[in-house]
This record gives C-alpha cells, structure tokens and sequence, in this order.
C-alpha cells in the first residue's frame, strides 16, 4: 500500500465528527494496520527511545542480544531483574511483526525467563506484553516484559471474573473462528541459546529515562 490522496481522505472521512480523545484512538487504530514506511509518510519519522538503545545511542543494561532482538534490564522494574525484550526493526503492535520474528521473540522471552529462574532465584515468572492504547501499552516501541516473581513481592495481575453465560459465550467462539480460519502457521526449526550478553556502556542518564 502506498500513500495516496486517496488513502489521506479515508482517513480524514473516517476521523470526522469524532471528539478528540476518540480521533486520536481511532488514528492508532488506522496507523497499526499500516506498513511502517506509510506510516512514516504520513506522521514523519519519530525518534523511538528503544531504536535509539538498539543503535547505541542510549546506553542500556544489556542482558542478551543478537541479530534480531534486544534484552536490558528495566530501569523502573516491577522486581528486581524485570526485563525488556523488544525486535530490533521498529514496530508499535505486535501484529506488525512477521511470523518469524514474532516466533523468534517469544522463543527468546522463554529463554530469558529461565536464564531468571536459575540465576535470581526467583519462584516464577510473568511475561506480559501490553499490545495497544486498550492494553495499557504507552511506549512507541513493542515490548515484552519478563518479570521474576519472589515470594510477597507485591505484583498482582489479577482481575474480576466476568459471568458470561453459554449462548454469549457461543457467539464470542462464532465471530473469533471467523478470524482464526484464516491463521495458517509456518514451522520453524530455529534454536535459541542464551549465551553471556555483550557488554554496553553505563551513564547515569539511565536514571532519567522513563522506560514503561
């Protein structure tokens, strides 16, 4: 898809007569459905804090790295050890990930939880990704966050169990099957190995940048 006249009407005829607060909700909805270099065409180019650690120029704690991603520790942790993982090409939604970096992510965040489990002697892990506004995801960047689990460490995830009766419940599988017919997963045989992270320079800068 290409940036056309055609395509910058849409989306105006699409924001008209919303309040602001449910233009800019929609505008991200619009914006997540596009390749990355229309999305640039059309609101310019932003300077990602995250693709800014992953060329360097913002230092980092590195606890792995490779070709496609990047794990560092998070400067405003849940727990002690709370790791972010995130691709190294830009993307705000998970969606905008292809399959074989979606797969390598995840294969690299179960990776990550044990390396935790074994050298923090933690008795769990949560790895959450809050993909969009709805979600509660406030960084421009898709992250992943591996967070180790202590015994009354004060982390909760929990929430109000909603009563949904059979027929609702008939209708939720009815229009999610109309979506999940069109999955079709590709087989991978890659393997990931957690090796010792290489080494990224240290500034106090670190604490004066707010990572979510």
């Amino acid at each position: 898809m290409a940036v056309t006249q055609e395509l910058i009407n849409d989306i105006k005829k699409q924001l008209e007569g919303l309040s602001p607060e449910e233009q800019q909700k929609k505008l991200e909805e619009i914006l997540s459905k596009l390749p990355p270099e229309d999305r640039e065409a059309l609101i310019g180019k932003q300077e990602c804090p995250f693709c800014l650690m992953i060329q360097g120029k913002i230092p980092v704690k590195t606890v792995y790295e490779d070709d496609k991603v990047l794990a560092i520790l998070d400067i405003n942790p849940a727990t002690k050890g709370h790791t972010l993982l995130f691709p190294k090409v830009h993307a705000q939604f998970l969606p905008q990930l292809d399959d074989d970096m979606t797969a390598h992510i995840f294969k690299v965040a179960n990776k990550l939880s044990d390396a935790l489990f074994q050298s923090l002697n933690a008795t769990g892990t949560n790895i959450l990704v809050s993909n969009g506004q709805g979600a509660g995801q406030v960084s421009p960047h898709i992250l992943i966050n591996i967070i180790p689990r202590y015994d009354n460490d004060n982390v909760s995830f929990r929430w109000n169990p909603l009563k949904v009766d059979e027929t609702e419940l008939d209708e939720l599988q009815k229009k999610i099957n109309e979506k999940t017919k069109e999955i079709k997963i590709k087989k991978s045989e890659e393997k990931i190995v957690i090796n010792t992270a290489p080494e990224k320079s240290e500034s106090n800068f670190l604490d004066e940048l707010p990572i979510p």
